[in-house]
């Protein structure tokens, strides 16, 4: 996700969204091989990464799949507001375009009884499991995990780290664009 203003140790600036969209476009075409009409995303809808995800599909014309935490209204609250800047904008423009693909994952952030056991284990953690499953049982020969990321622990659990461990567990190929390198931070 883009940072919030103020934030304390930057992680992904606001001034760093042109960089991080340019190399998320180069490395789906680099992954498509010219060839985008054989090709399929999941993402989420969080600003940064997730929305700009989306926007190279579009450019690209590759068929992404929207996939939400939570409803839009909350999930908005949660991952795309405390970006600022045009970003509930550019959520909308995502989620008219890609409607008859929207999945939500769960009402609230409250995990199901079943689950509720799990040691560091919350809706976000879920939510990489569910993409990263999305991916596999999608029938393609070959699935590919492209994630910026500075290499560090997120927030709290369920951060592009765990998505990126549990992609290697499953042997799928990560593609990680590196946003220490890339923003120079």
């Amino acid at each position: 996700m883009v940072d919030a203003p103020g934030r304390k140790n930057p992680r992904f600036p606001q001034h760093k969204v042109s960089v991080a969209a340019a190399a998320i476009r180069r490395a789906l075409s680099d992954l498509t091989r010219g060839e985008p009409a054989n090709c399929m995303g999941f993402a989420g809808g969080a600003s940064g990464g997730d929305l700009l995800f989306h926007e190279a599909c579009a450019e690209l014309g590759i068929v992404s799949r929207l996939r939400l935490t939570l409803p839009v209204g909350p999930f908005i609250s949660y991952s795309v507001a405390p970006a600022d800047a045009d970003w509930e904008l550019r959520f909308h423009a995502v989620t008219r375009r890609l409607q008859d693909t929207l999945e939500i994952l769960s009402p609230d952030v409250e995990l199901p009884l079943w689950l509720t056991g799990r040691k560091d284990y919350n809706v976000w953690s879920r939510t990489n499991v569910w993409l990263l499953e999305e991916g596999m049982a999608s029938g393609a020969p070959e699935v590919h995990l492209v994630a910026l990321w500075n290499g560090e622990a997120g927030d709290g659990p369920g951060g592009t780290g765990h998505l990126i461990e549990l992609a290697q567990q499953e042997g799928v190929s990560t593609h990680i664009l590196d946003t220490k390198q890339l923003f120079g931070l």
